[in-house]
């Protein structure tokens, strides 16, 4: 009887990875991948969107894009320091085995 519950469980959590967070990462990867071509094309390459998508290319003019990214790599830093700090302290206080 408590087998299945758990066999249960292991199921819900495949199906929903499978059909709910491996498309969502699918989208997102590839949207960030669309952009940084167009970044590497415009930055090296001089292509010029703006004439080729009319009214909509002033979007993707990453010189015109007011973005301060120091607070996000301040967070994501932090975050990594946070996990790599909580690893030492397990990996330092596990019980030793004796000898």
């Amino acid at each position: 009887m408590s087998l299945l519950p758990i066999v249960i469980g292991v199921v819900v959590i495949y199906f929903f990875v499978k059909l709910i967070v491996s498309p969502l990462v699918k989208i997102i990867a590839g949207i960030i991948i669309f952009l940084v071509v167009i970044f590497v094309l415009q930055n090296f390459f001089n292509v010029n969107f703006n004439q080729m998508l009319g009214p909509f290319g002033k979007y993707l003019d990453f010189n015109a894009w007011n973005i301060n990214l120091n607070g996000v790599i301040n967070l994501i830093s932090h975050y990594i320091n946070q996990a790599l700090s909580f690893f030492r302290y397990l990996v330092g206080n596990t019980p030793k085995l004796p000898q």
